[in-house]
């Protein structure tokens, strides 16, 4: 793997918890590291171009014959794929076993792993053996949420262990936040605004769970920016996020380390989230009080951030935010969750995904009004426009003030906290919401990729009208000339229109190309 001597120290002091050092036992977190260089990490998903995932097991426990007293030892899995459902599992499988036997089992998970073959966004199911197990694993397709209700799965004969979706975490949003649930309608809208936010959390285990489970909060938005599930002051990208000035957008950090509880207290958004459980130096659990793990907002303030000693012994978990939120909660779903919580019932695996769901269906809801202005941009491709041109009809240009406009008249189907009932049209929070959106990196994304998908429809469409021709017609003379200035540009341009086109298709532009009206001048 060509990695730099800088990228492979900084994989080995990321494998190691940058927090309580009498921590005894087994941890199993991941990270996310630049490996800007590497091919290995440029061949992956396109927002991850340029990163590695590293999904590690660590192992600390006492030793006196070690002159520090422990030991301590991490087992790491490098992808380029954002698996962390699989991957966490796989890591959790493999660390015990190679601790314990040795070399042989590394060796037996490697050639296990060499045969599972090339990963693919489709939503696959893959039967992948790996150390004498069988895990059925759905890969997640392109843009599109993993849930319960898509998958190819028997929810009669579900287990979550063998039955695994790829990119969603083992603990996941609601085992993470259920003592803070009322808060994530504020985090999805600093999500969605791609502020930037620090996690802080007991152990590396639930820092790096949590931060995936808030940047997959505005799916199918995908996150365009920067998140570090776990985030140390040893990371080579420290010096560059942690700093006297402002924090970068579109920025998500994961630490356990105490010092950040002063050294990020000028950041305007701070979540405290997961129980601790503290141990003494044998590895049993330390009694806390009560209030130690209470649930405690603090909006807009700072009170908490200047005591070092605060993630330790007093971890309060809550958000501290100088944004207001303006969605409504939805009461009802807080209720029955709240309920299934002290019920014991359904499991958390059920329970996450009714979660998840709801805030797929809050995006989406979101996305109404720019979906419905995006279609006002789409030209019409039919056969009579075909034959008037020479080349496929483009997309009209995103205009805000139209946006605007038309958002006012058709409005939005989201809800809006009862208390901005009575503001003013210049103050209105659907207003300041999309305003706020359509500044931020997450709408640059998803304008893109709604360009691209539509323009290539487009092509599509009108390729298909275009391969309806007759020799000596105009429209063989538009299909001639775009062959043309396609094959003059590029041959990769070629195959990308040679792949919209059926077999039927491309067997007629196989015939004109030999024919006597292409090769005359």
């Amino acid at each position: 793997m060509d990695l730099s001597v800088t990228e492979q120290k900084n994989i080995c002091f990321s494998a190691f918890p940058d927090s309580n050092v009498f921590e005894v036992g087994d941890q199993v977190f991941s990270t996310r590291l630049r490996a800007s260089n590497s091919l290995f990490a440029a061949s992956g998903p396109t927002t991850s171009a340029g990163f590695l995932y590293s999904y590690v097991f660590f192992r600390q426990k006492k030793d006196p014959t070690i002159r520090r007293g422990y030991f301590q030892k991490s087992l790491v899995l490098l992808s380029q794929h954002p698996f962390v459902g699989l991957f966490s599992r796989v890591i959790a499988a493999l660390g015990p076993s190679f601790f314990d036997v040795g070399q042989p089992m590394l060796e037996s998970a490697v050639m296990n792993i060499a045969h599972w073959g090339t990963p693919r966004y489709d939503g696959a199911v893959m039967d992948l053996p790996f150390l004498g197990h069988l895990l059925q694993v759905e890969l997640p397709q392109s843009r599109k949420p993993q849930l319960l209700e898509t998958t190819g799965f028997d929810m009669n004969r579900m287990q979550p262990d063998l039955q695994i979706m790829a990119s969603v975490p083992v603990g996941g949003l609601y085992f993470h936040f259920k003592d803070i649930f009322k808060d994530l309608w504020l985090l999805w809208e600093l999500i969605l605004l791609g502020e930037p936010i620090i996690v802080m959390a007991p152990d590396p285990g639930i820092c790096s769970e949590a931060v995936v489970s808030l940047v997959d909060l505005i799916n199918p938005i995908p996150y365009c920016g920067d998140f570090r599930p776990y985030f140390t002051i040893q990371d080579a990208d420290f010096k560059n996020f942690v700093t006297k000035n402002q924090p970068s957008t579109n920025l998500v950090l994961g630490v356990t380390n105490p010092y950040f509880n002063t050294a990020i207290g000028h950041w305007p958004h701070v979540v405290r989230v997961g129980r601790q459980q503290l141990r003494k130096p044998d590895g049993t659990l330390m009694m806390t009080h009560a209030s130690h793990l209470k649930n405690h907002k603090h909006r807009g303030s700072k009170s908490n951030l200047g005591n070092k000693t605060n993630v330790l012994y007093d971890f309060i978990q809550g958000v501290t935010s100088k944004r207001k939120g303006v969605v409504q909660k939805d009461k009802e779903l807080l209720r029955m969750l709240t309920e299934a919580t002290v019920r014991g019932h359904p499991p958390d695996w059920l329970l996450n995904n009714i979660l998840r769901r709801h805030f797929v269906d809050l995006t989406e809801k979101f996305l109404v009004p720019l979906n419905r202005y995006f279609r006002t941009l789409i030209p019409n491709v039919a056969p009579s426009n075909v034959r008037q041109s020479s080349s496929p009809p483009q997309l009209r240009p995103f205009q805000t003030d139209q946006f605007m406009k038309s958002l006012k008249e058709n409005g939005t189907p989201l809800l809006f906290k009862s208390t901005f009932k009575t503001r003013t049209a210049a103050t209105d929070p659907a207003k300041e919401l999309y305003s706020q959106f359509l500044k931020c990196g997450h709408f640059a994304t998803w304008l893109q990729q709604s360009i691209t998908t539509t323009q290539q429809h487009l092509d599509r469409k009108y390729l298909d009208h275009l391969c309806q021709w007759q020799p000596g017609t105009r429209i063989a003379e538009n299909l001639i000339k775009i062959i043309r200035d396609i094959l003059d540009e590029s041959t990769s341009s070629w195959a990308n229109l040679t792949s919209m086109l059926t077999t039927q298709q491309r067997q007629k532009l196989e015939a004109l190309l030999s024919s006597p009206s292409y090769h005359s001048t």
